[in-house]
């Protein structure tokens, strides 16, 4: 099994890191956050200049044709940085969903907004917020002739701020089972009303009603069973991104353990000269190495197989677990400074919290994997 990355995945990966490096900073990550969509748009801007956002697209779209590992070095890089552009949010997981649009020219149309930095998409599938996952029962949407009426509501909406929402829907009229559908609507259309509001990491979110709100019937743009492929297809690489990104955040929280163990002194002597300060560290960095393992492990498979859905959700309870001893061991060693505000630390500890639950928790992925090895 080769893991190791190509010269030019390599030089890629370096890229997107500099990018990152010479323009975060605590406070800069906090300035960012006060912009109305929760990002800068100039950084945006350079994104989609140096070809980031066209990664994800397939080359049909006119995208990069990237595969989920190279998506993976980016959202690493993201994690890594404490970066708060929405690249998995806004474009690498509305990307899967236009590979499913029945009009190719309006896919086509959108990924090249998408891939210009001009035109941004938000998911909107979620209905249950306890464990995120994707349900379309709630939202419905009655067509009347060239007339669609959406009405219900959607909840966790991450970076909500944007140009058109992406919604799933049962469609109302179809049977006792209604099929389902995904519709593609403006944000600003009458009777959308956007809940904003702050993840305890600072990044926004939003819980959005629809309330009798009539679109054209092309505002629908998926049905049959390629909602059920677009979901699953999306909620798959949004667990992906959020693994990924935290396995970045996990490799800064032990280099800022590392370093600030081996900086403080105390009676004379670095604490890491502790024997069992050392230990702490040698257990964070096992814990680091089986989720990076683990993580790495989902690139040997295709996305549709049985053995990638496993990897990913192993890949999920593994990081749990990582976060779970890392995150609490970093703090511990730091003590009081390891929380607060003006050090890097809590960032990272705030934004691993909010992607433990990310694509489904640690107990939802676990189930899944039981119910794999049953089948």
């Amino acid at each position: 099994m080769n893991f190791e990355l190509t010269e030019e995945q390599n030089l890629y990966r370096d890229t997107v890191s500099n990018f990152f490096s010479d323009r975060y900073s605590i406070q800069n990550r906090a300035r960012y956050l006060e912009h109305g969509r929760g990002y800068d748009l100039a950084n945006w801007n350079e994104l989609a200049e140096l070809g980031v956002l066209a990664l994800p697209f397939s080359t049909d779209l006119g995208g990069l044709g990237g595969t989920t590992k190279e998506v993976a070095i980016l959202q690493e890089c993201i994690g890594y940085h404490l970066a708060v552009e929405p690249f998995a949010e806004n474009i690498a997981i509305p990307a899967i969903a236009l590979d499913c649009f029945e009009d190719r020219n309006l896919a086509r149309s959108l990924a090249e907004g998408m891939i210009s930095g001009s035109k941004t998409i938000a998911v909107a599938v979620t209905e249950e917020r306890k464990d995120q996952a994707p349900e379309t029962g709630q939202c419905r949407a009655k067509l009347s002739g060239e007339r669609v009426t959406l009405t219900g509501g959607k909840q966790f909406v991450t970076y909500p701020s944007v140009d058109l929402l992406l919604v799933s829907a049962a469609l109302d009229d179809a049977g006792d089972q209604p099929a389902s559908v995904l519709l593609l609507v403006p944000a600003n259309t009458p009777g959308v009303a956007i809940n904003h509001y702050r993840l305890v990491d600072g990044t926004p979110a939003a819980d959005i009603e629809f309330e009798n709100v009539v679109m054209p019937a092309s505002t629908i743009v998926v049905t049959k069973s390629g909602v059920a492929h677009a979901i699953e297809s999306m909620n798959r690489m949004g667990a992906h991104a959020a693994v990924v990104e935290c396995l970045g955040i996990l490799r800064r929280m032990f280099e800022l353990t590392t370093e600030y163990m081996n900086t403080r002194v105390q009676f004379g002597k670095a604490l890491a000269a502790n024997q069992v300060v050392r230990h702490r560290l040698a257990e964070m960095l096992m814990h680091y190495e089986l989720a990076q393992s683990v993580v790495a492990g989902i690139s040997l498979y295709g996305t549709e197989t049985v053995q990638a859905i496993r990897q990913l959700s192993a890949a999920k309870v593994t990081m749990a677990d990582a976060f779970e001893f890392i995150g609490k061991q970093s703090i511990q060693l730091h003590g009081g400074i390891g929380l607060t505000d003006e050090y890097e630390l809590s960032h990272h500890y705030k934004r691993a919290l909010v992607l433990q639950d990310s694509y489904g928790s640690k107990r939802s992925h676990s189930l899944k994997l039981a119910q794999l090895e049953v089948t």
